[in-house]
């Protein structure tokens, strides 16, 4: 259930978990881009769009997406599971399962991220360096 009045302390902490995970206290410039282009990703392609992409099998090296993937794996894995956020395989496995058999649940989750994005975004602003 997405509880509005809640997203900005949940999205404050999702932030403060992932300055815990690399271990400082600001969030750089690429950084912030990645949070933002998720923002743009979950409201264009979707969440199962944004799953798949942190799990790409043919992934394409190169600077953008290892900018990106890590700050998305975190965010997007907190909001799967905020205590023990799945590996990349397991998000996308969790998400395509609960596209296909669970499609309310989905769309609840899809926009539970659309509404935390613009609260990540925030935060992330607000600890940007």
């Amino acid at each position: 259930m997405v509880k509005p009045e809640q997203m900005s302390l949940t999205a404050h902490q999702h932030i403060q978990k992932y300055l815990e995970s690399i271990h400082n206290t600001v969030i750089s410039k690429e950084e912030l881009n990645a949070i933002l282009r998720l923002s743009q990703h979950l409201r264009v392609f979707g969440l199962l769009s944004a799953a798949a992409y942190v799990n790409q099998t043919n992934a394409q090296e190169g600077k953008v997406r290892s900018r990106i993937l890590p700050v998305w794996k975190s965010l997007l894995g907190q909001l799967i599971n905020s205590e023990t956020p799945p590996s990349e395989e397991e998000l996308r496995e969790i998400v395509v399962q609960m596209a296909r058999e669970e499609p309310a649940k989905y769309m609840v989750t899809w926009r539970k991220a659309m509404i935390l994005s613009n609260h990540w975004n925030f935060w992330a602003r607000a600890y940007s360096a």
